[in-house]
């Protein structure tokens, strides 16, 4: 006995030396070893990357740690909802795109096998998915065998299939080939998939036997595997199509049937893939299966090269107009003066139609070959080839098509008049200008008025002359054209005769181009003062529109004598030369004009005055060169003028296009305005997205709470849309998230208890009632449409994590008599009911016995409406926002629970249930770290 004693004391004593010579080695390599650990939480803090060179530094500190620091980061992925991990997944991937680069093939080894080990763990599937499909970035052979042991898996089986498929080798394809042995089902189906995606031969033979199955998941993997994978032995099965499958499968069917002639011809087999393509042409000639046939058209040329030409010539008989053009795109694929003679001769035998496509082909084709027969298309009796040959021998002739073109000009159809006009503005202004000149006084109207324009275009100043006499000529279109191009070949040196034209001109037309005209050459003046002196003395010698479409004409102008001249008819005894005074004086480009805009505004008992005077002196303030404050002390003054509705939605439009936090606050109160409301929503939406993409600022939360209730003023439900989308990325961008996700009750959990009986309950009775307070959640609250809704039969829902400080919005909604609440760190409660039976409103602290319990105000929508609450609780006190009304003010929340005891400092945040229907929408919280509240 003494002798066994001492020999467990000695294996005792030996074992003890091994531990302790080991164990430090084994603490540092413990993957909670608090160092590691750190070193890879302070590179997370730094995810996700801003761009490629930080990603890479990041992954490469992260690699620096060796295995057992990847291990950690991996250690920090949850199931999805389970927590937020996104970091710890920005990280993993940023390792797979960094080791996956060239000449990183060590690193790449480590990650990998790191993975594999991470993949053949225990451990939750859906995170094991999310580690294959990073193994499928990186992985090469020694990832093989690990993911084909997956294939058979109840989960992970799609996954490592395309890993398998992407890694792309002889191995893995072989892996797929041995799991189809035993595959059934899904598992089946995503083998195949993979196979004819890797374009396995192999697999060809084995699979053609589930061509004809019942399953029609199945039978439409294998037709695709068979199509992709291009072996002549599967042209049977492809080429049938069972008219008792689905119309799907047969609409299918001519797509798989070209994919498989296109893996035909790039394995080599020619022959079979040409007559595929052959017979699709012939049978897909509809208007909805021309895409088919053009496919095979091209298909058909690759194959055939040059030997194709008969099918392209036959092929532009064809009465589907995509499958001709596609025809007459591929000729310039078989060049040679040959082919060029065998388009021409097709063109002559066939319909003026395809006659004049195969023209404007030849065009492009630019063969001289087919001079004589484009040129001799000019003359054709059909108007669509003539119209076709125009373009074609200009492409083809260049310069020299001048003469042809130029004696065409005498047709009396504007159709080709157009069509030579656009030929000719292609030439040289050297060499067309002469030539027209030359016969402009001999061609029809709708020649002259064509050539005036190119004359225009090619700014010809030196034959203004000539297009001032084409002013007035009988023909409307020619006038028109020529009073258009005075307007470019003026100079100031003309002011005398274009004003003579004004006061001949009679029509609304011509006045308006001849006015262009006059401004035109007047700014053409170097001394500012002197522009606009002609036009004053014609408003000196005339009266009535005359003087009033000169009057409106010197804000273009500009100069101080302009303005007393504006000036002095506002006064004018004639209401037309008044009123455009006043539209003159509301266009003037300058702050001289604002005093008298705003005397306007104040005095002026016409309706339409004032309008445009608001108008005028909104448009000076925002477009003005001065300081912001500036522009907004303008718009004050003129807000504060007592006017109509629709000059207050000019100046709104105005304090929008000056985004600063006091336009928004100048806007803001108009959002109560029953009938304003919407227009200034539009511009309180303007302002605070201008401000965020001009990063002036973060959105605050008064910029939220703005947007939450322009969302509701506003009318288009486009523009609603567009408000909520913004307020959910300025939520976002200040660092709220989703409480709700807004497809499920991911997250939520049923209530159980208060926090002073939860303290009390064993783990097990715990965990049993959790188990019945789900199932009476999951029976009671659902999302719907975005959506948490109660229906007022079950009991309160509650966050799954608890909180300690933190800022929240949260939408509401109750019917009539609803009670309900927002229950903080598990204790009642920020106040929700119907202001019918409680005036005082929602939102106060209704368990408080000591501090304020009551709303400071009343500010709930009706009943049936959405109510935004903003919350925020740091330590003990609460503040609220109703509707972007302040109703608790930094109030200490007393424990309902315990009244002799602060609250709780940590907690989870409850929506209450009564006996009435409760509808929640876009719960975001942010929770407030001790940085943030230094």
């Amino acid at each position: 006995m003494f002798g066994k004693a001492k020999m467990r004391k000695k294996q005792i004593v030996i074992t003890l030396c091994f531990l302790l010579a080991f164990l430090p080695g084994l603490i540092s390599s413990s993957p909670e070893s608090p160092g590691l650990n750190a070193e890879v939480e302070k590179i997370l803090a730094q995810y996700p990357a801003f761009n490629a060179a930080e990603r890479n530094t990041l992954a490469s500190k992260i690699l620096k740690l060796g295995p057992k620091g990847i291990n950690i980061l991996f250690a920090g992925l949850v199931p999805p909802g389970a927590s937020d991990d996104s970091k710890a997944r920005f990280a993993v991937n940023s390792l797979a795109v960094y080791t996956g680069q060239k000449g990183r093939e060590k690193d790449r080894i480590l990650f990998s096998r790191s993975l594999i080990k991470a993949i053949e763990s225990p451990g939750d599937p859906s995170v094991k998915a999310f580690l294959i499909r990073q193994l499928q970035l990186v992985g090469k052979k020694e990832s093989i065998k690990t993911l084909s042991r997956l294939l058979h898996h109840a989960v992970l089986y799609e996954p490592a299939a395309q890993a398998l498929v992407t890694i792309h080798s002889k191995d893995a394809e072989k892996a797929l080939l041995k799991s189809l042995r035993s595959a059934s089902g899904l598992n089946r189906i995503t083998i195949i998939k993979s196979l004819g995606e890797l374009r396995s031969i192999s697999a060809a033979k084995k699979i053609r036997k589930y061509a004809s199955s019942n399953d029609i998941d199945l039978r439409q993997v294998v037709l695709f595997a068979l199509a992709n994978i291009g072996d002549p032995a599967s042209e049977k099965i492809l080429s049938r199509v069972n008219l008792a499958i689905s119309s799907y499968e047969r609409s299918k069917a001519p797509s798989l049937y070209l994919l498989y002639a296109n893996r035909l011809a790039e394995s080599g087999h020619i022959t079979l893939s040409t007559r595929i393509a052959r017979s699709l042409i012939h049978y897909y000639t509809t208007p909805a299966e021309g895409h088919i046939a053009c496919s095979a058209l091209d298909l058909l040329v690759d194959n055939l090269g040059n030997r194709s030409l008969p099918v392209l010539l036959d092929a532009v008989n064809s009465p589907n107009d995509d499958l001709r053009g596609q025809a007459l795109d591929l000729a310039s694929m078989i060049p040679g003066k040959k082919a060029t003679k065998a388009w021409i001769q097709k063109a002559i035998s066939g319909s003026p139609a395809i006659r004049a496509e195969i023209i404007a082909m030849l065009g492009e084709r630019k063969d001289p070959v087919s001079e004589d027969f484009l040129t001799g298309a000019l003359n054709c009796k059909e108007k669509a080839v003539r119209l076709a040959a125009i373009p074609a021998v200009t492409l083809l002739q260049g310069s020299r098509a001048l003469p042809i073109l130029i004696s065409h000009l005498n047709s009396t159809d504007i159709d080709e008049i157009t069509a030579l006009k656009q030929a000719l503005l292609m030439m040289p202004g050297n060499l067309v200008i002469p030539e027209a000149v030359k016969v402009i006084d001999k061609v029809p109207p709708l020649a002259q008025a064509a050539l005036i324009d190119i004359l225009t275009d090619k700014l010809a100043v030196e034959h203004k002359d000539k297009v001032f006499s084409f002013t007035k000529k009988e023909n409307i279109d020619v006038r028109l054209a020529a009073l258009k191009g005075i307007t470019y070949l003026s100079d100031p040196e003309d002011l005398p005769r274009l004003l003579e034209l004004f006061q001949e001109s009679t029509t609304s037309a011509e006045t308006a181009l001849i006015l262009n005209a006059v401004s035109a050459c007047a700014n053409q003046i170097e001394d500012s003062d002197n522009r606009s002196e002609a036009i004053i003395s014609e408003i000196q010698i005339c009266s009535g529109k005359k003087q009033a479409d000169l009057l409106k004409l010197l804000p273009r102008t500009g100069g101080e004598n302009a303005l007393k001249t504006i000036k002095a008819h506002l006064d004018s005894d004639d209401i037309k030369v008044q009123t455009a005074s006043v539209v003159a004086l509301s266009s003037w480009p300058t702050l001289d004009a604002a005093d008298d805009l705003l005397t306007i505004c104040l005095n002026s008992g016409n309706r339409k005055f004032v309008y445009l005077a608001v108008q005028g002196y909104v448009q000076l303030a925002v477009k003005a060169n001065i300081k912001p404050e500036e522009k907004l002390k303008m718009l004050r003054e003129v807000l504060d003028i007592p006017m109509q509705n629709e000059e207050k939605i000019l100046i709104f439009k105005g304090l929008a296009a000056v985004p600063t936090k006091e336009s928004a606050e100048m806007v803001s109160p108009y959002m109560e305005d029953p009938i304003l409301k919407a227009a200034a929503a539009s511009a309180v939406v303007r302002i605070i997205t201008a401000r965020k993409r001009n990063e002036q600022e973060m959105p605050g939360i008064d910029a939220i709470l703005a947007l939450k209730k322009a969302s509701w003023a506003v009318e288009d439900p486009e523009e609603k849309k567009q408000i909520n989308v913004s307020i959910r990325q300025f939520l976002q961008d200040s660092g709220f998230s989703l409480l709700f996700n807004e497809k499920d009750l991911t997250g939520w959990k049923g209530l159980v208890g208060n926090p002073r009986s939860l303290a009390k309950m064993t783990p097990d009775k715990l965990e049993s009632a959790q188990k019945e307070a789900d199932n009476n959640m999951r029976s009671h609250w659902k999302a719907h449409d975005g959506i948490l809704v109660f229906d007022g039969k079950g009991h309160s829902i509650c966050t799954a994590k608890d909180y300690r400080d933190f800022e929240m919005f949260v939408d509401w909604k109750i019917e009539h008599e609803g009670d309900s609440g927002i229950y903080l760190r598990g204790s009642p409660q920020v106040q929700i009911w119907d202001p019918a039976q409680w005036p005082e409103g929602s939102g106060g602290l209704y368990n408080n016995k000591i501090g304020p319990g009551k709303p400071l105000n009343r500010a709930d929508y009706p009943v049936g409406d959405w109510n935004t609450f903003y919350i925020k609780m740091t330590g003990e006190r609460v503040t609220v926002y109703l509707n972007n009304v302040l109703v608790v003010d930094n109030v200490v929340m007393e424990n309902y629970w315990e009244r002799d005891k602060p609250i709780y400092p940590l907690g989870q945040i409850e929506l209450q249930a009564h006996s009435t229907p409760l509808h929640f929408r876009n719960i975001y919280i942010r929770e407030i770290l001790d940085k943030d509240r230094l």
